[in-house]
């Protein structure tokens, strides 16, 4: 059970190898539900340790207009938490993981993307112009990554069972801090903001083993199923 469970293992083919897709697809679901539930019980801890100060997150505008929409049943908040949200996030965080050239540069436009719309949120005012300028350099770093990486070292990063997990494990911590950018972060607060994304790494973790293991379109449905859930348990 405990080599079943450990990252090598867990970050590699042998269940795509050994096992079928059922098996590996409520491997998934455990995975997430156990690993969920610990996470709950440390946040939970945490919170109740910590002084208050410290654990008022606060979320962002755009943010509480997601929160908003959710409850008030818009479709195009829901459609953009259900379905886009978990579509671009699968582009840029684990598309990469099959380790060919083309999904690496997909993944890499993605991941760029979002990262110039959230720096030059603050300075460009014009949504449009911002969306534009993110996409040019965006498509301009993903064609030069595709020239310049070679498909044999990226083979070789996925052959290697020690450093494909560890790379694979690194791209799930940076999923989970992207979800700081959800609140408005000081100092006294991002101790308790950290704890917040752990969450986020256990979606991450059982997403990136479905990525791997049986293909982008389940984590991708995964990813959908659990926003979802987040919405329901929003409106409740």
């Amino acid at each position: 059970m405990k080599d079943a469970m450990s990252i090598r293992r867990l970050f590699s083919t042998y269940d795509k190898a050994n096992h079928s897709t059922i098996y590996i697809i409520v491997k998934a679901i455990l995975l997430f539900i156990v690993l969920s539930i610990c996470v709950r019980i440390f946040m939970g801890i945490c919170y109740s340790l910590l002084p208050s100060d410290m654990t008022c997150d606060v979320s962002t505008p755009a943010e509480e207009r997601t929160i908003n929409g959710i409850k008030s049943f818009s479709i195009r908040a829901w459609g953009a938490v259900v379905v886009i949200g978990p579509m671009m996030e699968e582009l840029a965080y684990r598309l990469w993981l099959s380790m060919k050239k083309i999904h690496v540069a997909i993944s890499s436009a993605f991941f760029l993307y979002y990262i110039l719309g959230f720096v030059l949120a603050g300075d460009v005012q014009n949504r449009m112009t911002t969306a534009v300028i993110s996409a040019i350099l965006s498509l301009s770093v993903a064609l030069l990554v595709y020239h310049l990486v070679s498909e044999d070292s990226l083979q070789n990063i996925k052959n290697n069972n020690t450093v494909y997990p560890f790379v694979v494990l690194s791209g799930c911590i940076i999923f989970a801090l992207a979800h700081l950018t959800n609140y408005l972060i000081c100092p006294s607060v991002l101790l308790w903001a950290l704890v917040s994304c752990l969450p986020q790494l256990v979606g991450g973790i059982s997403m990136s083993y479905l990525r791997i293991n049986v293909g982008f379109l389940f984590g991708l449905l995964f990813h959908c199923v659990i926003n979802l859930l987040s919405c329901c348990m929003t409106i409740l």
